[in-house]
């Protein structure tokens, strides 16, 4: 449901909205691009984390995140508005020493494009105006 100023409500977690892009909560249907992404070395290489092995790894991973509920928000699946597409995720991470990062990971075709830049200006005003 659409709130106040485009801001998509979920139990208790607030979610930015923009012009080209819906952000919303990562889900299971999102498993295909999630592991074409993480399967992309070009993508990865960026990132230090280990590539998923499979659709049902990467679906275990996305049932099992458990930042939203933990921390109150987390990484965020970025749709195309025009054609539904997902691009991937972006969004805030609490880190293990209490720091709060911002990160984005986007499939190749869509580099370039702005969308890591719209997403991360939509976030960080979300962050400060309703998580302070």
């Amino acid at each position: 449901m659409e709130g106040e100023r485009g801001v998509y409500r979920t139990v208790a977690r607030r979610i930015p909205q923009t012009t080209r892009l819906i952000l919303r909560e990562i889900e299971v249907s999102d498993v295909e691009s999630m592991f074409e992404l993480n399967s992309d070395r070009g993508v990865m290489k960026y990132t230090g984390d280990i590539s998923f092995e499979s659709l049902l790894q990467t679906k275990t991973f996305i049932k099992n995140y458990p930042d939203y509920n933990k921390n109150g928000f987390g990484r965020n699946a970025v749709i195309l508005r025009q054609t539904g597409g997902v691009l991937e995720w972006y969004g805030l991470k609490k880190l293990q020493d209490g720091t709060v990062d911002i990160g984005y990971r986007f499939l190749k075709r869509h580099w370039n494009k702005g969308y890591a830049t719209e997403s991360a200006k939509a976030m960080l005003d979300c962050g400060f105006k309703t998580m302070t």
